[in-house]
């Protein structure tokens, strides 16, 4: 459904409405014409998400060094580009996509 409003927004040369639909799919863990399988887990590399993992389980950026043996500005980073990758404004909403992802299962 997304697809088809992206592709009649497209045809119709109204960019605004392609980009939200595009951003909506991604946030959504889809890709144009895919069901949401792995399609949004792609965009982050396997530290990213074990870090959106532990983000997701409430934990600051100094316990998620901790935890992963990294320095705390390492992790403000990973959190910023997950943020930034995911397209949301906060840590909240990243966990909100990583359980709508089913990041959160292991």
């Amino acid at each position: 459904m997304i697809a088809e409003a992206a592709a009649i927004a497209g045809a119709l040369g109204a960019v605004p409405l392609v980009e939200a639909a595009e951003t909506l799919a991604r946030r959504l863990g889809i890709r144009a014409g895919t069901a949401p399988a792995t399609a949004g887990t792609e965009i982050l590399t396997a530290r990213e998400r074990e870090v959106l993992r532990l983000v997701a389980e409430g934990h600051s950026n100094s316990r998620i060094a901790a935890d992963l043996y990294i320095s705390p500005k390492t992790a403000s980073v990973h959190v910023s580009r997950i943020i930034a990758k995911l397209e949301v404004a906060n840590r909240v909403e990243a966990a909100a996509v990583a359980h709508r992802l089913g990041l959160l299962a292991d």
